[in-house]
């Protein structure tokens, strides 16, 4: 009998031996899991999750993240199906920074929920709604400019265009640091239908891309021409009020002696031409003479 328990000694303590460095193991490659995956995941959450070119069959989703990343959208038409939607840039899936999914052939004023898978996160459930139907169009052109980074062009990036009152309209960054925005139908933001556009109503566009922000504010315009270049980090306001050339007094396009001399010609007079009196007090002086050699020297130091 001590025979045959010495026999089966061995082999059971080394079986238990394995079992526990079995469970060892696991635990450690599962913590070694959840420390890789605590350290990647704030890189892989999607951030500036937006919805924008919603209209009666379509809208798209656009996110960010701070790392390269396989992404897309999972998306349910109804409760019994789901449907996996790539990058518009990807035939098959491709990491990326910026994400751009547009999501087609759907149903007018339907709730839609959507999740974004980013890596092995996997975001909380969302939703969006379509618009009425948008039957009429404008004849509004195209949004059109160019957006650089340094002396470079943008080579990755969102471009988003607000009007208050309006859904937001959005577009890839192409290659060049191009872009261009349909205008052609635009929803309300209320999804009731369509929104009408006017000449000179104002706008803003909004630059995202991983190397920064940039933001333009300017009059749309019917035939709208292509906007100035748009550098990275600045914000420009194409809104604001043309300073006046107030001191062109003799209106030739440009401020030089010439303009000093036609104060000196009305110099102690009330002038029939308002612009020659500088500081509005209803005579040229020596304050007026003061105030255009000021501008004077301002111009030569430039």
């Amino acid at each position: 009998m001590k025979n045959i328990l010495n026999k089966f000694k061995i082999p059971t303590v080394l079986g238990l031996g394995l079992i526990f460095f079995g469970l060892a193991s696991g635990v450690f490659l599962v913590l070694r899991e959840q420390v890789f995956l605590s350290k990647a995941a704030p890189d892989l959450i999607p951030q500036n999750i937006t919805i924008s070119n919603i209209t009666d069959s379509s809208a798209v989703v656009s996110w960010e993240t701070n790392s390269t990343v396989f992404s897309f959208v999972s998306f349910s038409p109804n409760s019994l199906q789901q449907q996996t939607i790539l990058d518009d840039r990807d035939t098959t899936p491709k990491p990326h920074l910026i994400h751009y999914v547009t999501i087609k052939k759907l149903l007018p004023k339907t709730k839609y929920q959507f999740s974004i898978i980013s890596g092995k996160n996997t975001s909380e459930t969302l939703q969006f709604e379509t618009s009425a139907p948008l039957t009429n169009q404008n004849e509004f052109t195209p949004v059109i400019g160019s957006v650089s980074t340094g002396n470079s062009p943008l080579d990755e990036g969102i471009i988003y265009l607000s009007f208050t009152g309006a859904t937001i309209q959005s577009a890839l960054i192409k290659k060049g640091g191009n872009f261009l925005i349909p205008v052609s139908q635009i929803a309300k933001d209320d999804l009731s239908g369509a929104f009408s556009l006017t000449d000179n109503m104002p706008a803003k566009l909004t630059v995202r891309s991983s190397k920064g922000e940039s933001g333009i504010q300017f009059y749309l315009k019917a035939n709208m021409p292509p906007l100035p270049p748009i550098k990275l980090g600045q914000n420009t306001d194409l809104t604001a009020p043309e300073e006046t050339p107030q001191y062109d007094l003799n209106g030739d396009g440009k401020i030089n002696a010439a303009d000093n001399a036609v104060i000196l010609q009305n110099f102690g007079k009330k002038p029939k031409d308002p612009n020659i009196d500088l500081n509005s007090d209803g005579k040229v002086d020596q304050k007026d003479l003061d105030l255009m050699s000021q501008k004077l020297k301002t111009l030569g130091s430039q």
